[in-house]
């Protein structure tokens, strides 16, 4: 898979969006701005949730949940691919195909979004210095 475009059209009432004026006055923290379109080698568009990309052992790998049905993944799968290319943008995504590479890649993922839940966490309790 290859190609992400950046949309937010998850259709959440919980929360505002960013308008399209670019002023930022209107934020979103659902990640519903997240969303990104991959286009699979046979020209099939997906949508998908970006959750986030991390380094483990040298490479880097993204992680994403499906944003609508699609047939054989589960709506709170997370799909991780390996990213060939130098830039985020416009790297290709691979397939982990080596299952303990995966769950490796998996437990790194966890910890890393544990890491940054327990950050926010802790950052939220500081007192606001004026």
């Amino acid at each position: 898979m290859s190609e992400k475009e950046k949309k937010c059209n998850c259709g959440c009432e919980e929360h505002e969006h960013k308008c399209e004026c670019g002023c930022e006055e209107h934020d979103c923290d659902c990640g519903c701005d997240e969303i990104v379109e991959l286009t699979t080698e046979d020209g099939k568009k997906l949508k998908f949730y970006f959750i986030k990309t991390i380094e483990y052992k040298g490479k880097y790998y993204s992680a994403f949940e499906p944003a609508e049905e699609i047939d054989g993944i589960e709506e709170d799968d997370l799909i991780i691919f390996e990213l060939s290319g130098d830039d985020e943008e416009t790297a290709d995504l691979l397939p982990v195909e080596d299952d303990a590479l995966l769950d490796e890649v998996f437990d790194e993922f966890c910890r890393v979004m544990e890491e940054d839940e327990l950050a926010e966490e802790a950052q939220s309790l500081e007192p606001d210095q004026d």
